[in-house]
């Protein structure tokens, strides 16, 4: 009789524990209560005064390892209850606390530690995780509908752009933006504004237009939006919309490609949090902060063969550098080498009126503008003999690729090879169709030979990241979309952790400029009313960091060590065209500013106006006093 009770038991038991989703989401359930206790400590980490990576002893003590496991087992139980009272439907609630348990666990461990290589680390673990959940979930289940979708994509891409103006402008704020390149673009936005010249002095010392040092005439396109708010903060919030603009033709191309639900979320979630659209808008302000949104727009074109928004969006993104059209080039060649009907050959046309446009645009910026300089700044590594300009580059990598490809991947370029392709899983790269290999040209050369010789290019802090990430993230879409359909599902999640997780550990410390503008806002506002009460007739000297907050205006100087007259010996001896300049507005704490000092006094120059604290002072000519009597101070 023991027996049929043992066995009437032991299948009792079974049951229960089947209907409680054991033994088979053990794994799931175990490391779902893990990270979700282990992410409790890290956020509270902080109030206590403790680091889990840098005081790791401490923590360790503080949160002893028997007492971690006496809170999982509570947090266990409930997800065996969770998991009991649910309907059979809705059974994914093991999968739900791993994937949120480690994304809690991961984002608060990077938080503001501005470290990418621990930001990396951890990514990759909560990575594995997550699509180890993801698998777990069956494919009907967790379906969300469309429009959910969409507000989700559309609340992260605005959450984003929020924070990057908020953040922006509070660096701008706590005059942590320079003349370049924050003060020019104020200046040049005054002149389109003032006279649409784009003539401005600070650039390179003398009244000269912006546009021919650069090609970006689709700034006549954002000058009413200036002319109605005239400060350098609509430029920042200008940059910000367009940088994250750019997921709406993303979330159409993803769908047409038939993602939905949370792998479409993921999808979008690999542009509107990605470090190498975000991180460039900390470089202050740039006209390639306005390629995203315009090549994504192109890109969504090509993908869905509307051949007038392809032209369109082709002008555009030409009208915003003159060395945009090399993402028109590698765009209109992908689509001419993926579509098979007559439309195909509108990629062919686009491409040569594009590179038409680059050789004149080039020859036009040598011959009347800085054009030269520009050439050879960027790309001198290539340039055989001074002088040689575009033609010599075209000419140094026919004839000698073997050079051409040694600037590839070198120490200097090699973390930025990490920071932007570990992210999206190095999904651009795993493509057997030789034509996807034209998205990534760009990057190549934009990111990685420039790189070589000029390192800003191959920094994701800087601005020359903002045109080709679009390309590598459509890359990316495109060869994940040829995956089997639940490997694709795995991949994606993956990739959109490691964004995150990145993304995070480089991003969210731009939150201590916010945090420390709050608590000094009288002093940098007293500075900000000092240099307001400079007219807007004067003509300007100002430091690096307060020009533009002054660029308002058709005349204003960089203050640089260029400024001095020197004798044989290298000591300053006086200001350079001193008699040019009505006001100077200085740091007080600049050493530029101690050293100019006796040469104003010997000048007859005055204090004009001073802020409060450590920041502005302005100075005054006798000359500017004696012609404007009523600006006495």
């Amino acid at each position: 009789m023991k027996k049929p009770f043992l066995r009437g038991l032991c299948g009792k038991t079974s049951a229960f524990l089947n209907a409680c989703g054991l033994p088979d989401n053990l794994f799931l359930r175990f490391f779902g209560a893990y990270f979700l206790v282990s992410a409790y400590e890290v956020i509270s980490a902080p109030g206590l005064g403790l680091s889990p990576v840098t005081g790791w002893q401490d923590f360790s003590r503080h949160f002893p390892l028997i007492i971690k496991f006496l809170w999982i087992l509570p947090v266990f139980l409930l997800l065996t209850i969770l998991y009991r009272l649910l309907p059979e439907k809705f059974r994914f609630s093991d999968p739900a606390a791993l994937i949120s348990g480690a994304l809690l666990f991961s984002v608060f461990l990077v938080f503001q530690c501005d470290d990418f290589y621990l930001g990396a680390s951890v990514g990759i673990v909560a990575a594995i995780f997550t699509a180890y959940a993801v698998s777990k979930i069956p494919e009907n289940s967790a379906k969300l509908p469309a429009l959910p979708a969409l507000a989700v994509v559309l609340l992260t891409a605005v959450s984003a752009a929020v924070f990057l103006s908020v953040t922006s402008i509070a660096t701008h704020k706590i005059f942590g933006t320079p003349c370049f390149d924050m003060g020019i673009f104020v200046q040049t936005f005054y002149s389109l504004k003032e006279h649409l010249s784009a003539v401005i002095t600070c650039e390179r010392a003398e009244a000269m237009s912006h546009f021919r040092v650069h090609g970006s005439f689709i700034f006549y396109l954002l000058t009413p939006i200036y002319a109605l708010f005239p400060k350098a903060e609509t430029l920042l919030i200008i940059q910000a919309i367009f940088v994250e603009a750019g997921v709406i033709p993303l979330y159409l191309i993803a769908k047409r490609r038939g993602l939905k639900g949370f792998e479409l979320i993921s999808a979008c979630a690999l542009y509107t949090l990605c470090a190498g659209l975000i991180l460039p808008c900390y470089f202050w302000f740039h006209e390639n902060s306005l390629l995203p949104a315009i090549l994504m727009w192109l890109i969504y074109a090509a993908d869905r063969r509307n051949i007038p928004l392809f032209y369109i969006m082709s002008v555009l993104t030409c009208a915003v550098k003159e060395d945009a059209p090399l993402y028109v080039i590698c765009i209109a060649l992908f689509m001419f080498s993926e579509e098979k009907g007559v439309k195909r050959w509108h990629g062919l046309i686009a491409a040569a009126l594009s590179a038409g446009y680059f050789i004149v645009i080039m020859n036009w910026l040598t011959a009347h503008g800085d054009g030269s300089y520009m050439t050879s700044s960027r790309l001198g590594l290539l340039i055989p003999e001074q002088g040689a300009g575009i033609a010599g580059v075209i000419k140094t990598v026919l004839s000698d690729p073997g050079y051409f490809f040694s600037l590839f991947l070198n120490e200097k370029t090699a973390l930025f090879v990490l920071e932007t392709l570990l992210p999206l899983m190095f999904l651009p790269l795993l493509s057997r169709k030789l034509s996807r290999f034209l998205l990534v040209v760009p990057y190549v050369i934009m990111n990685l030979v420039i790189g070589t010789g000029y390192g800003y290019a191959a920094d994701i802090g800087f601005q020359y990241i903002l045109g080709p990430a679009c390309l590598l993230i459509y890359a990316a879409l495109r060869n994940a979309c040829d995956l089997r359909a639940d490997r694709r599902r795995l991949v994606i999640a993956a990739a959109a952790v490691i964004t995150l997780v990145t993304t995070v550990a480089t991003a969210s410390g731009k939150l201590s400029n916010f945090n420390y503008y709050l608590d000094n806002s009288e002093i940098f506002k007293s500075a900000e009313e000092c240099i307001a009460s400079v007219p807007e007739d004067g003509s300007v000297l100002a430091n690096t960091f307060l020009l533009p907050h002054a660029a308002n205006r058709d005349e204003i100087y960089e203050f640089n060590l260029e400024c001095f007259e020197k004798d044989e010996n290298g000591k300053a001896t006086g200001i350079k065209d001193l008699e040019k300049y009505d006001f100077c507005v200085f740091l007080k704490t600049d050493e530029k500013t101690s050293l100019a000092l006796p040469f104003l006094a010997d000048a007859g120059w005055t204090v004009y106006s001073e802020s409060d604290g450590i920041f502005a002072i302005v100075y005054v000519s006798p000359q500017y006093l004696e012609a404007h009597p009523e600006a006495g101070i």
